[in-house]
């Protein structure tokens, strides 16, 4: 009895040690689980702010993508759009179901119909370049790169792409193209030989430059610039072109001469302008040449004719006071011999020899102003007066106040005259032929002459009016003629008027009149302000 309970009390003992244990063991694996237990829920919490934080970045970027992005199902119903989308396409499917066939160009349909068809078969597709309907655009070009969105049993639930405008991309470069030919329609048609070098070799030529030098393009291309100028002036150029090389200046011009295919040489104009790289460094120069040879024979022949024609106006000039020295003397004598007559033979000569002596004299003092006239004429242009200001209102009144102005005419200046810079005397001539031709021809018996001017850009224009008998149409022109006169009495030497055109021409200015036959006349030129 006593056995058995012994071995009762040692098997509960075991049992409530292997309890105890146990206890101790589930106290343990409790602590283990509550620690894991923790240990998830901070990694949840952690996964949580990441995903929130990741989903926040992806909406940024979805949001700000600068190209339109647009998701749809594989039906084609659009399922979100990002803001450059909405811009693009012009709608809000918040407001309205979208589906992309309504989006397709109509002729573009069956290339859009096989693209998508290359999208669900492989997976993606690259490059497509269509056109698309807008709401509000009308028809834009677009480039479009798209790809599925599969789900875990690797089938496809939906479709997303990357859309982008080309439509002002592609109007560029077509712009750029059709200029690009112009600019080489214009560059293969110029009549100027244009060269493009870099560093001294040749690089491209057009045709014209071929021509002018009788090589083909390909034959250029193997030369250098040296190897078709002279020695002695290639130095000039590759001065220019090292300063141009340092930047110290972008163009220059030179004439210089060209060896042609055959040996032989042309002067050519040439000049050269930089294109720089964005640095600033030299990419190539580009070279405009003009054949001068003949503009430059043409400019020695003038030379030689402008010297020769000095020489013979000068000649001319010489012989003109010549003559009119050895005229005058004569002249002077038969002029002191009539009157002498005159005096000496009063009581003796009858009334028709006088007025015989009288209409002598009178040819003598008309041949007198003839020469007198002849060699301002030929003079105007050749003496050098100087230059200054001269005020016109001064010279006009001190006209009047020399010239004999008959009773019945009076003289007006009616409007301000200006103060130009010129010659003097060639004014004073200029005015006081215009104003003794007004008195000369004025027939009435209050006559009136009126001095204006107005001013016009560089030049003044002035207008001398009178009231006289007035000049027909068909003498307009041929009055400024030297020798040409409308006096039937003759007593007008013909060159007044000439003189003053020419004056006139000398300030680069014109002349011409507004005449009605016993009315009046009104004489109007123009001199420019300052005459070199």
């Amino acid at each position: 009895m006593s056995n058995e309970l012994e071995i009762l009390q040692r098997a509960l003992q075991r049992e409530k040690a292997a309890r105890k244990q146990a206890e101790q063991i589930l106290e343990g694996k409790s602590r283990e689980l509550y620690q894991l237990t923790q240990e998830l829920k901070d990694a949840n919490a952690k996964l949580e702010d990441g995903l929130t934080e990741k989903t926040s970045e992806l909406q940024g970027v979805f949001g700000n993508l600068v190209d339109a992005y647009v998701l749809m199902d594989i039906s084609g119903n659009v399922i979100k759009m990002n803001n450059s989308a909405e811009e693009l396409f012009g709608y809000d499917i918040n407001q309205e179901k979208l589906n992309i066939v309504k989006l397709i160009y109509k002729e573009d349909f069956t290339y859009a119909m096989t693209s998508f068809q290359e999208l669900i078969t492989k997976g993606s597709f690259s490059d497509y370049q269509a056109r698309v309907y807008t709401k509000h655009k009308g028809v834009r070009t677009v480039h479009i790169n798209a790809s599925l969105i599969l789900n875990k049993g690797n089938q496809p639930i939906a479709a997303q792409g990357i859309v982008r405008d080309i439509t002002e991309k592609l109007e560029n470069k077509r712009i750029f193209e059709e200029q690009k030919k112009q600019l080489s329609a214009i560059v293969e048609n110029s009549s100027l030989g244009i060269a493009l070098t870099q560093f001294g070799k040749i690089i491209q030529t057009n045709k014209a430059f071929q021509n002018l030098l009788g090589y083909t393009q390909n034959e250029l291309l193997q030369k250098e610039v040296k190897n078709i100028s002279l020695k002695d002036e290639y130095h000039e150029s590759a001065n220019n072109m090292q300063k141009m090389n340092d930047g110290e200046i972008d163009n220059f011009s030179v004439n210089k001469r060209y060896i042609k295919q055959d040996g032989t040489v042309f002067w050519a104009k040439t000049n050269v302008a930089a294109v720089r790289n964005e640095d600033g460094s030299i990419k190539y120069q580009v070279a405009l040449i003009e054949d001068i040879t003949e503009q430059l024979e043409f400019e020695k022949q003038r030379d030689r004719l402008v010297k020769n024609l000095e020489k013979s106006n000068k000649e001319l000039n010489d012989y003109a006071h010549i003559v009119s020295h050895d005229l005058k003397s004569p002249l002077r004598s038969m002029n002191a011999l009539l009157t002498w007559l005159k005096e000496d033979y009063v009581d003796v000569l009858d009334d028709n020899a006088h007025n015989s002596l009288d209409m002598l004299l009178k040819k003598v003092d008309k041949m007198d102003h003839l020469i007198s006239g002849i060699l301002k004429y030929s003079s105007i242009d050749k003496v050098d007066h100087p230059k200054q200001n001269i005020v016109l209102r001064d010279i006009v009144t001190d006209i009047i106040d020399v010239i004999h102005i008959p009773d019945h005419i009076a003289i007006k200046i009616i409007t301000e005259l200006p103060v130009m810079v010129g010659d003097k005397f060639s004014l004073q001539q200029l005015f006081q032929n215009l104003l003794n031709n007004a008195i000369k021809y004025n027939d009435k018996e209050q006559g009136l002459i009126t001095v204006s001017c107005q001013e016009k850009n560089e030049f003044w224009e002035f207008a001398i009016a009178d009231n006289g008998v007035g000049i027909s149409k068909k003498y307009h022109d041929k009055i400024f003629q030297i020798f040409q006169t409308l006096d039937n009495q003759g007593e007008s030497t013909g060159v007044g008027l000439s003189i003053v055109k020419k004056i006139i021409d000398l300030y680069e200015g014109t002349i011409w009149l507004e005449s009605t036959e016993g009315v009046g006349t009104t004489f109007y030129f123009t001199l420019k302000k300052e005459i070199k």
